[in-house]
């Protein structure tokens, strides 16, 4: 069974992505801020991190530029959802493996996105 961490402060879309996820072949930890997600991350190895990206505190790209720096969550894969248009993130897909998703979003759109994901990791 896949393992997910998603690091999202808002609780509406927490209970989106447990709606959306349950059912499916996934284990799923939400933390509610890039701290937290940071602490989990640390403590184990997650076959892929969904990030928001506009949080209070450390926000999701400076998480995920925190990951990439870092050689052992180097090629952790991630997914990072933002209501901004996903134009405004390319600049880090030359840090490499990760997608964008941008809010709204349907389940087929995020389990499309997953599998992609897990796929660039075989």
């Amino acid at each position: 069974m896949k393992e997910l961490l998603i690091v999202e402060d808002d609780l509406e879309m927490q209970e989106f992505y447990k709606d959306m996820l349950q059912g499916e072949q996934f284990l799923v930890t939400l933390v509610p801020n890039a701290e937290e997600g940071l602490k989990k991350i640390k403590e184990k190895k997650y076959d892929i991190v969904i990030l928001d990206i506009l949080m209070e505190g450390i926000t999701g790209d400076r998480l995920f530029a925190l990951l990439r720096k870092e050689s052992r969550y180097k090629e952790v894969p991630v997914i990072m959802a933002s209501v901004l248009d996903e134009k405004t993130y390319r600049c880090f897909q030359a840090l490499g493996n990760v997608s964008f998703l941008e809010k709204p979003f349907n389940k087929e759109r995020l389990l499309n996105e997953i599998t992609k994901r897990l796929e660039s990791q075989k």
